[in-house]
């Protein structure tokens, strides 16, 4: 009885630690401004975290693209490509792609590939876009 109840302990400690290896955090923030006197906005930026991937969503007023842009310039690769109204930063390594950053009028999207990334650019790049909110709600 003692092995049965030993094996069933181990074995529901290896499912708990799989499971947490394979965690997937979702966030969404919504952020709407309609004080008296100031102009009606509204932010929405959802953001996936896998062990493997991490994408981020943003919407926000069109007017605060130029500050992104500058911001996403000056933490970003040199290396930015405009078709159209679209600016796209990639990070290319071994012939995959790390992480592509596409930014156009009002919209952000961010794909992130941890498996061609580094660890220190993971968190670097995490810790950047968690000032998103901030410099869009300004």
């Amino acid at each position: 009885m003692k092995t049965i109840i030993c094996v069933l302990s181990l074995v529901f400690a290896l499912s708990l630690s799989n499971a947490q290896t394979t965690s997937n955090s979702k966030v969404s923030i919504s952020y709407s401004s309609d004080e008296p006197g100031e102009s009606n906005y509204r932010v929405n930026i959802s953001i996936s975290n896998t062990k493997d991937m991490y994408t981020l969503k943003a919407s926000f007023p069109s007017s605060k693209t130029g500050k992104l842009k500058q911001f996403l310039k000056d933490h970003l690769t040199p290396e930015m490509t405009k078709n159209g109204t679209t600016s796209t930063w990639k990070y290319n390594t071994k012939g995959e792609t790390g992480y592509v950053v596409k930014l156009k009028r009002g919209k952000l999207n961010v794909f992130m590939d941890k498996e061609f990334v580094s660890a220190d650019v993971v968190e670097d790049l995490i810790d950047m876009f968690s000032d998103l909110k901030d410099i869009v709600k300004e």
